[in-house]
């Protein structure tokens, strides 16, 4: 799954036809790029909009993310980041597995509607 070649390397799928599914490359493609790209932005946006409506007086409901607060807003992003970034290079590390693209399209989803979510709670607050 992670070689030396990844990022690096020739392989954009399999070496041979009937290697289109559930194998690994160390290119992933511009589409599954973008999906990485958007993710972590998504995850950033969300991180400074709780920044945000937390100092209007909202409250984190993650248990997880609430702790991260407790360590200071640097350390909350820090560990945000890190995670979002491991998780979605997992999940496109796995771009040719069906149940990977539909946990990355799940993963952008998710995140767009919080962002939805975080717009319409700065309008509430």
């Amino acid at each position: 799954m992670v070689s030396r070649f990844l990022l690096r390397g020739r392989r954009r799928g399999g070496r041979r036809g009937q290697e289109d599914r559930h194998t690994y490359v160390d290119r992933p493609g511009p589409l599954m790029v973008a999906g990485f790209a958007a993710l972590v932005l998504l995850s950033l946006l969300d991180a400074w909009f709780t920044l945000d409506l937390l100092r209007r007086g909202a409250t984190e409901a993650n248990p997880v993310m609430a702790y991260a607060l407790t360590l200071g807003d640097r350390a909350f992003l820090v560990i945000k980041m890190v995670v979002t970034v491991l998780g979605a290079g997992f999940l496109c590390l796995h771009k040719n597995w069906p149940l990977g693209r539909l946990c990355l399209g799940a993963a952008l989803l998710g995140y767009t509607a919080l962002l939805g979510y975080h717009l319409w709670a700065r309008q509430a607050i």
